[in-house]
Order: C-alpha cells, then structure tokens, then sequence
C-alpha cells in the first residue's frame, strides 16, 4: 500500500494560515499598524479603499528593512523578536510568531517599499498569492509603506463572507484605537476613501482620548492607579455621568497590547454597580504592566485573550483601585459657614410653610443698622394640570359618525373604569377580564408599529425644536451612525451636519418627546453596532424605529390623565402584535373571573 501523507505545498500551507491570521480587512491593518510599532515608528500613516477590501496602505517612519530581510519577511515563522525558547516567556513586542506578512502575502497582492535609517537606496517588492512577482532597488522615504490590494481575490469564498462596508469599516477604526491608545507620543492619521477619518497628533493620553470618544468625556475622566510588586495599574475611567449603552469603549491593555477579559470587566462593573444605571456600561482605559513572565499571550491566533498566573490578584487590586478613584470623584468639598449677608439673609428669614411656594421673606437689618439683607429669589409657580402638555396621544384620525346599534356599546365602553397604579400601571376591563397594562411597555409597542407602517409610506411629519441640540460623537460612532441618514428622515428628524463628528438636531419626529434628543440618539447607536449579516437595510429601519420608540415612550413614573389611558389601551389593542413590547417583554396581564375566584375559594 502506498504512503498518503505528504508535506502541503507552500501556497496551500500560506493560505491556511491565513485563515486564522487574517480573517477581514481589519486583521490586516492590525498586523501592519503592530509592526509599525514594534518598528520604532514615530509617525504612521493609514490609507483604505472600499472598507479595505480594495486597497490598505499603511506607511511608517520606523527602522526599515534591507533587501534580504524585505523578502525573509514575508516567509512563514520568520521573525527577528524570537531567538530561543526562553524569550516566549519574555515577550515585550506586538508581534512575535512570523506569521502575519506571510498570511496576509498569500490572500492579497502586496507591494512593499522600505528603506533602512541611513541608507541612501531602498527595496522593492512585489508579491502575490505568496510567489514574489518582483523585488529591485528603488528610491524611497526612510521606513516601511505596505500595500495590500484586493483581499482575497484567489479565495472568493472568503471574500463573500465579508460584511457590508460599513460594518467592515467599524472593525479597522476599532483596531486603529487599540494602536492609538496605548501609544499616544505617536502621530497616527487615517483616510477612507479621501476622507480624512483620524488626524492624531502626539498627545498626552487624556488629550488622546478625548480626541478618539469625544468631548463628553472632557472633565469627566478620572485618573487612576495602583502598584505593587506583582503588576502596576493606570489608566483613566469615565465618571457615572458618562456611562454607555455598549460595552464597545472599554478597554484593557497589557503591557501595551489590547486584550479581553471577562473576569476583570466583571470586576470594574461590580465597582460602578451603585453609580451608573442597571444595564449601562462605564468607560474605562486600564493599562497593566506586569512581568511577562506572568503571563501567557500566545494561546490565541490574534493575542486578545490571555492567560495570567495569578488573575485573583489583579481582580482584587483593579477593583480596589476603581472604587477609590470614584470615591475621590465624589467627595464631598469643605463647605465655610461663616457668616456673609447671603446667609445671613437665608438663616434670618423667617421660616416659610411648605405649600408656600413664592415665599418673601421680611427684611432684617444689616450691622451697619442701615440696610437691608438680598432677597431669597422667587420660585416659578407650578402649572396646573391643565397647564401640562398631555404625555400620550393618540394620532389623529378621522373618526366616522357612530351608527345607532354602536351608541350602546360605547357607552359601555365609557362606563368601564381605567385606574392607575404606581403611575407605572393602567388598571381596567376587556370583555369579562381585568386587564393591566404596563403603560411604559405598551407605548413603546404602539409607537414602533406607527413607526414601521411608514416604511413604504411618506415620511412621518418634522417638528421643529425650539432650541435645536448639538450632539458629538465618536469617530467610530458618527460612522456608524451616518449609515441611518436615510431612515432618519424618513422617520421625521431633521438632522444637519456640525463640524467633524458633529450634528446638529433641528427636528424630531410628530408627536413625541424632544427632552430626550440625546438619549435617543445614544440607543440608535447602540442598536446598530449589533447589525450584521444581510437584509441590512430592512432590519436598520427596524432597529432605528425601535430605538426612537424605547426612548420616546410614556416612563414608567409619569402620571397618566384618564383620556390619556383610554387612547392608550386603545391603541396598544389595534396593534398586529399588541402583547409584546419591542424588546419582547410582555405589554399587559388578564385576569378572569375564574381566577378570581379560586383565588378566593
């Protein structure tokens, strides 16, 4: 019988590889931005095309490279950071395994120009699907520029798998931030497509993150850190007022290389569980610098998941340190008591009833016997229930001239009672049942059907704030966010840009809210960072018409009028789908007569 196992061919081998080193557009800029890093570059520049499925350039002022290591680069397991089995356990650059330049040479078209400090002639070199095409002397900046052309164009079946543009685009601008953060004395730039994404000077890192998640964050950051003689902890955490929707803006970084870790955000988000709302995100950068020798970062093909000797340690000293640093965020300050005419005007006046809500408190002299003390502003009266504009209502709609036979039924429709509990709950009869709703719940049901039957309709009519709102984002998130312009106005916002990463909201839509502009913006985004796969479009109108209806629904705190919960039930029960909110929870409960009944035996 003849022998079957045999050695792959180079080609097949590469490209194998490739399939757990390079898995999208993003690897590659991954790979390339490390070793521009571990390059010693002090300026590195970034160019995409088409989400990187077209082009990646990333060009680095660093060391450089001479002929012979040009080529030995691209060859598998080929690298200069590894010369012994002791230095696995003393790994301090990004990269190490030699397998990155190789993967990405046998799915791509790559051409590399690199010239070392130096030098005065530089290498050119050109390769495809791993064959090196060309390698001659050329003429070139000091430092390294890749191209990366045409991902996987010799393996289509990859290239089908990948996501939409703007999704692919999302993953690059998440790996450039792992590279900017911990490395802010590095001048990183970033063009798509012609438009310029990143311009990043070399910063302190306070200036960089606020440059990366936007100026909510300015006076909002709390510097932290903690040391002893297993690891040191530093970095900057986000006070509660800037907790987030996703856990997308946390970051943890060891020894400068971004990780994950489940076990130590458990122990930030066990740290912030009285300051921030039940299923909100803090923000955070967390540096740790630790001994490699306590830690493993090679049980992974891309080097985010990490194995420490002694996790126990680091929970309890992160923890420690999170806590202390919110403390010192809320201390309260020394307040003076000493006496000045403002209080002495406030502990003189004599005291005033509660219900009396203009007080005018009598003058009492000065020490000087000549004057009088500042009078204690007036209050604004508090409207009067009628005054109020009415939380709910229904649309408007024409209303045909009941017929004789149905004057009877809706006068037992008006005889029913509506009551409302915990101004959260709307108590009443349907057919022989006791019917409650969840007023929160059920409105957010009814506005996101009246949202989804405009899908093929006209556009939900505008109305104008009286004080329009600007709103910055991130710059990953103004990218994600863009990709709903469309929706949005057919929503009923109108929506102008404001600068780099900014909008201005001049418009929301008919018949809602407009005090929570900033929150409904904050869910939008955070639903479309979760779309994948196809249908995209279908399912962002979806999301968007969800998110505006979550946000904009009746709280479950709010005081209902009685017409306000008849258009509500109403309402809620012409809905296809009138028992489940959009989030799938429940909208209301019956309860008959018969379980009444036995309940009471």
């Amino acid at each position: 019988m003849r022998d079957i196992i045999h050695l792959l061919p180079d080609a097949i081998a590469n490209q194998i590889a490739a399939g757990e080193v390079v898995q999208r557009p993003a690897s590659v800029v991954k790979e390339l931005l490390e070793n521009a890093v571990d390059a010693g570059a002090t300026r590195i520049e970034i160019l995409i095309k088409d989400a990187g499925k077209t082009l990646i350039q990333v060009s680095d002022n660093g060391s450089g490279m001479s002929a012979t290591d040009a080529r030995m680069a691209f060859e598998r397991h080929a690298t200069s950071k590894i010369q012994n089995q002791d230095d696995l356990f003393g790994i301090r650059t990004l990269g190490f395994r030699g397998e990155a330049l190789a993967s990405i040479a046998a799915v791509a078209q790559v051409k590399l120009m690199t010239r070392q400090q130096g030098q005065e002639i530089g290498t050119e070199l050109e390769i495809e699907a791993s064959k090196v095409k060309k390698q001659q002397p050329a003429a070139c900046p000091p430092g390294s520029t890749f191209q990366v052309k045409n991902l996987f164009y010799n393996v289509p079946a990859r290239r089908n798998f990948l996501k939409t543009n703007a999704r692919e685009t999302r993953h690059i601008l998440n790996e450039f931030i792992r590279v900017a953060l911990p490395h802010p004395e590095i001048y990183l730039s970033l063009h798509h497509n012609e438009t310029m994404v990143y311009d990043l000077p070399p910063q302190t890192l306070e200036q960089r993150i606020i440059e990366l998640f936007g100026k909510d964050l300015e006076g909002n950051l709390v510097e932290t850190e903690e040391a002893t003689g297993y690891a040191r902890l530093s970095g900057f955490i986000g006070g509660p007022e800037v907790y987030r929707k996703t856990r997308g803006e946390q970051f943890f970084f060891v020894n400068q290389r971004f990780i994950k870790s489940n076990y130590l955000n458990h122990a930030i988000s066990e740290a912030y569980k009285e300051f921030i709302p039940k299923d909100t995100h803090p923000f955070y950068v967390i540096f740790i610098g630790i001994d490699p020798i306590h830690v493993d970062i090679n049980i992974h093909p891309t080097k985010t998941e990490v194995k420490f000797d002694d996790e126990r340690t680091l929970y309890v000293l992160l923890q420690g340190m999170i806590r202390r640093g919110l403390a010192m965020r809320h201390q309260v300050p020394e307040i003076d008591f000493g006496e000045s005419d403002i209080t002495r005007a406030i502990y003189q006046s004599p005291s005033v009833p509660s219900q009396n809500l203009n007080p005018t408190p009598t003058p009492s002299k000065s020490s000087s016997g000549g004057g009088s003390s500042p009078q204690v502003p007036k209050q604004n009266p508090v409207p009067k229930r009628e005054q109020w504009e009415p939380l709910y209502q229904a649309p408007p709609a024409k209303t045909p001239t009941p017929k004789p036979q149905l004057i009877q039924q809706q006068q037992e429709e008006e005889a029913r009672f509506l009551v409302q509990y915990q101004n959260r709950y709307i108590l009443t009869q349907r057919g022989q049942k006791l019917l409650i709703l969840d007023q929160h719940l059920a409105h957010q049901r009814i506005l996101y059907e009246r949202f989804l039957h405009v899908r093929e309709a006209e556009k939900i009519p505008c109305q104008q704030l009286l004080f329009p709102q600007t709103i910055e984002f991130s710059t990953s998130d103004y990218q994600a966010l863009r990709q709903a312009d469309d929706v949005l106005v057919h929503l009923g916002f109108e929506i102008k840009e404001f600068g780099r990463n900014t909008l201005i909201i001049y418009g929301t839509p008919s018949g809602i809210t407009t005090h929570k502009v900033k929150d409904i913006f904050a869910q939008i985004l955070a639903d479309i960072k979760q779309l994948d796969g196809t249908d995209i479009q279908k399912r962002l109108f979806e999301e968007v018409a969800r998110a505006v209806a979550i946000k904009c629904a009746v709280t479950s705190s709010q005081k209902l009028s009685t017409l306000e919960m008849k258009n509500m039930v109403e309402e809620l029960f012409k809905c296809q789908n009138p028992g489940f909110s959009p989030t799938g929870r429940p909208t209301f409960k019956e309860i008959s007569g018969v379980e009444l009944e036995e309940y009471f035996r």
